[in-house]
């Protein structure tokens, strides 16, 4: 008994021993890329944030171009800036800097007082709007030097206010448009902490964290949380300009550093965060983890000899089963399962399978006997309009034999249009086609009421080679004709029109009609919330968002400009530019 016990014991250490090894250095490992992937996972969260702050800067920086572009650029609005001397001029100049201030910032210009104005008032003390800078350089506040260095390009500086409160200014000089080298004095948005704070606040760090954002003089621009950070405690790679990310043990915490560069205004962003507030204790963690997988590994050991037990036997006989088996050819086997349980279950599910398989096979076989049955049907069934086809052309040769032009003529359309209606099967055809169509359509229905209407085709020639669904004109036009123009003793007036308007292609069918007309009911009917009527027209708008999506579609509205002759419809169909070319 002692024996077995010894051997029993052995046997599991040797088992088990391993196993703890194993699980501890997995666990070290695992630990480290859990690190690893901490590190990279919060460099990309810079870089996501420095990206969304740059964006804001840059907006800045755009508004201040576009600022000197509409005010400095042209040679009046300049003579303007550099002429201001009375009240009003300087009224005017501060309310138009006024406009440009938005989100809390404020824009404020020094001009160089070239032309010697004399202001009625001491502009030295203002702190935004116009002000004035000598013209010989002497007293210039210290901020100029960054903005003379940028040489026309923008730049973002701390200053320090008067009253001992530090800014995030933007500053540009603005450059002579006739001479590059001199300056005519500098534009300045001032107030920025409040807009670059705001894409800071908007990450949500642990506490004790902190986010610092330094300019190319390693100035610290802006910061939240309550850590403290300089550039100089920042590695050496990120003042090379990298990002990254590494760990340091400052006051007996561990913290994670992660930074960012991007190169539009040389700034960098730095995540500071306690390494304890992200990962918690981690022996705790690593230890619990390894009791968890030592009885993980006891329970998978006994469960893989239960399994090794239960599952061979039933295994075996489905790996007969698949042997034997030939799709198309029944099992000579026994529909009751091997057992109840899951195996059973799928022994069962496998006949089931071959059964269905079997049968697919025979209606596949009866598919393929009906395709080549319709495939013949499809054949015999073109024999029928080409005959047609045929008749129509000898009755309008017949018609033109015997001098009477006019019947040939409706023959020829009437030809023409059942042609461009099968279309040999297509659903999409040119709007050349289309119009084709239409205008034989509408030479029929004038020759039954003969000088009842005219017709009128106003086609822009550029869009005949666009696609569009066949047979969408003529219920249009039937609908006009019938409803509209008809009865109008040869005052009628139908004009289809093909125009290219806001970047879609848009036919429209208008008419002079002056009975009355229910738009509300219409446009009903073509959305199908009335169902009873409109077959035609809903038929038309249902095809066009089949092809093109709910964007397009049929649409009714009164006719514009119609004059004296009544009121009158527009019925339009919109469908999307370069559809088909």
């Amino acid at each position: 008994m002692k024996l077995k016990f010894k051997v029993t014991a052995a046997f599991a250490i040797l088992i088990i021993a391993p196993f703890l090894i194993v699980g501890w250095i997995s666990s070290s490992k695992a630990t480290d890329a859990m690190m690893d992937e901490l590190g990279r996972t919060t460099v990309q969260l810079v870089k996501q944030n420095h990206l969304t702050i740059e964006k804001t800067m840059s907006e800045v920086n755009d508004r201040t171009t576009t600022f000197l572009d509409s005010y400095f650029f042209d040679y009046s609005n300049g003579v303007f800036w550099q002429r201001i001397e009375t009240l009003g001029d300087i009224k005017t100049a501060d309310d138009i800097l006024e406009r440009w201030s938005s989100d809390g910032t404020e824009f404020s210009l020094y001009m160089f007082n070239v032309e010697q104005m004399q202001p009625p008032i001491d502009l030295s003390g203002k702190r935004r709007g116009f002000n004035y800078l000598n013209s010989d350089g002497y007293g210039l506040p210290y901020w100029t030097l960054h903005a003379i260095r940028a040489a026309g390009g923008g730049t973002f500086r701390l200053v320090q206010s008067e009253d001992g409160t530090s800014d995030v200014r933007f500053m540009r000089s603005i450059l002579d448009p006739q001479k590059y080298d001199s300056i005519k004095g500098f534009l300045v948005v001032s107030n920025l902490k409040v807009l670059l704070n705001r894409d800071l606040v908007s990450v949500q760090l642990p506490d004790n964290a902190g986010l610092f954002m330094f300019n190319e003089l390693n100035e610290l621009l802006m910061k939240t949380g309550p850590a403290e950070l300089t550039m100089d405690r920042v590695p050496q790679q990120a003042e090379k300009r990298m990002e990254g990310y590494y760990f340091a043990q400052q006051n007996g915490q561990k913290w994670l550093f992660a930074y960012s560069w991007r190169s539009a205004f040389d700034t960098h962003l730095v995540y500071q965060i306690p390494l304890d507030s992200i990962t918690g204790n981690q022996t705790s963690f690593r230890l619990l983890m390894t009791i968890v997988s030592i009885a993980y590994f006891i329970f998978v050991l006994g469960f893989l000899l239960y399994l090794l037990r239960i599952l061979v036997k039933p295994l075996t006989q489905l790996v007969a089963l698949t042997k034997v088996y030939e799709p198309g050819k029944p099992l000579a086997l026994r529909e009751e399962p091997l057992r109840s349980d899951e195996l059973g279950i799928l022994h069962g599910a496998i006949l089931k399978m071959t059964r269905r398989l079997n049968q697919s096979v025979e209606e596949n076989y009866v598919m393929q006997l009906k395709q080549k049955e319709n495939e013949l049907a499809a054949l015999h069934s073109q024999i029928t309009p080409h005959l047609l086809y045929n008749t129509l052309d000898s009755i309008y040769w017949y018609a033109l034999d015997s001098g009477n032009t006019g019947v040939g003529d409706m023959v020829k359309d009437l030809s023409k249009l059942l042609r461009i209606g099968l279309s040999k099967g297509r659903t999409m055809i040119t709007i050349e086609e289309e119009l084709e169509h239409a205008q034989a359509y509408g030479r029929l229905q004038m020759q039954r009421y003969p000088d009842t209407f005219e017709m009128s085709w106003d086609i822009d020639e550029a869009l005949k080679s666009s696609l569009t669904p066949k047979v969408i004109l003529q219920p249009l036009i039937e609908n006009a004709i019938f409803h509209a123009v008809s009865g109008m003793e040869g005052e009628g007036e139908v004009v289809v029109r093909v125009r290219q308007e806001d970047g879609e292609i848009r036919m429209s069918v208008l008419d002079n009609g002056f009975l009355p007309v229910s738009y509300d009911r219409l446009n009903a009917i073509v959305q199908g919330e009335i169902t009873d009527a409109g077959y035609g027209i809903r038929n038309v708008h249902q095809r066009i968002q089949l092809h093109f999506g709910e964007a397009y579609g049929l649409s009714y509205a009164p006719r514009e400009g119609a004059g004296g002759r009544g009121g009158g419809t527009v019925a339009t169909i919109r469908i999307p530019l370069g559809s088909g070319e």
